[in-house]
């Protein structure tokens, strides 16, 4: 690296420390995750409690939306403090921030502060991935690299599912503000980095480069940008699927919810696979893999009037997701300048949580044009288009 660490000794060394130090960098998704999703199936209890009706409606959504603007903040912010603090130093203050920020829930009764809360939730969520991701991709190297990152983004897939039905049963037993204990999980994670990972200032070697977020948004731009379309992609199944269910007669919760969990699932194992992906088919067949799963998947899914091609729909789209973005944050890792590296993946988790936030924002419009199934075959057609270009360019490349 360009900036080199004091020496500092954890706590607890040894292979129990690596373990757990390890475990910590894995689990950093897993933060992101929970920002959505704790307080999905309460939602209706939240609406309930502030005003209810179409006003409460509308605070619900706005309680969900914040932390999306949160996340993209975050990733900028990250991108400045990482090259002051230094990855470990923004992992302890992510991890202090997204304890007390979800806590807050509790004693928070106004309005608008819940919606700051949320705010700083999802801000620290982004200090956490970014960090735990820089700190992966300062300790491994090439296809072990790849793999830590995809299972990674498979435990925060995994951790989605499992905090969501956690979220149902607290909620069940005491209403919408109990679903918030999960996120002092970040407390655990906090006292497992203390332990195991020391704090460590960066110092700058003599005469050794520098690299600023600007350098590193002049060098990249071109990879942000497509990140940031993919990301409107990534969000299909997450915000436009439901209504595309109900569209086709798929209204009660429970048989929607069985469906929806299947790109979780298949994300997980995307992610798992990458590794192993990576080598089968090779690194440069990966992204026309992915975006040949998402377009055949769309497609499906627009074509479907029954439960099963909305299965294999969704199964295909969240394997496209599962791989393309710890694929695409390896790939950087890998290719980017050693002294920019920090910086270029906290940017490029802005990138991925930008195009999140704008899926909405794109995709309604067009349903409104299209139909809830025109868009997804507008969007899967795209992706197929996307599919043979990266494949062609693979082929013209020279052996």
């Amino acid at each position: 690296m360009t900036s080199a660490a004091l020496a500092a000794q954890p706590l607890v060394g040894g292979r129990i420390g690596a373990a757990l130090s390890l475990a910590v960098l894995l689990c950093g998704s897993v933060c992101t995750g929970l920002v959505f999703v704790a307080l999905v199936p309460v939602l209706p209890l939240l609406a309930a409690e502030y005003g209810g009706g179409d006003t409460g409606a509308l605070f619900a959504q706005s309680v969900m939306t914040m932390p999306a603007i949160g996340l993209i903040a975050g990733g900028f912010g990250s991108a400045l403090m990482i090259r002051k603090f230094g990855a470990t130093l923004l992992l302890m203050l992510g991890l202090a921030l997204l304890g007390t920020s979800g806590a807050a829930a509790f004693g928070l009764h106004r309005g608008e502060l819940l919606l700051a809360s949320r705010l700083v939730l999802g801000f620290a969520a982004s200090m956490v991935t970014i960090a735990t991701t820089a700190l992966i991709s300062a300790r491994y190297e090439d296809i072990t690299r790849a793999r830590m990152i995809g299972i990674k983004g498979a435990l925060g897939a995994v951790g989605s599912v499992a905090g969501i039905m956690i979220a149902g049963e607290l909620g069940d037993l005491g209403g919408w503000r109990l679903p918030n204990l999960l996120y002092l999980f970040g407390f655990v994670l906090l006292a497992l980095a203390l332990a195991t990972i020391p704090i460590t200032r960066p110092a700058v070697a003599a005469g050794g480069p520098t690299g600023s977020a600007m350098q590193a948004i002049r060098l990249l731009w071109p990879i942000y940008l497509m990140v940031i379309g993919f990301g409107v992609v990534l969000m299909m199944t997450n915000t436009q699927l439901s209504f595309l269910l109900a569209e086709i007669g798929i209204t009660k919760p429970t048989e929607a919810s069985r469906i929806l969990v299947v790109s979780s699932i298949s994300s997980a194992i995307g992610g798992f696979l990458l590794g192993s992906l990576r080598q089968w088919i090779g690194i440069a067949r990966v992204l026309p893999l992915a975006f040949a799963c998402w377009g055949v998947g769309l497609l499906l899914l627009g074509f479907s009037h029954t439960a099963l091609p909305a299965i294999i729909g969704s199964f295909l789209c969240g394997f496209a997701g599962g791989t393309f973005v710890p694929h695409m944050v390896a790939s950087l890792a890998g290719s980017a300048p050693v002294a920019l590296r920090d910086r270029a993946i906290a940017l490029l988790y802005s990138a991925i949580f930008l195009g999140d936030f704008m899926n909405p924002l794109i995709i309604q419009p067009v349903s409104e044009a299209l139909t809830r199934h025109g868009a997804f075959k507008l969007v899967g057609g795209i992706c197929i288009l996307a599919a043979v270009i990266a494949f062609a360019r693979v082929m013209r490349r020279p052996a």
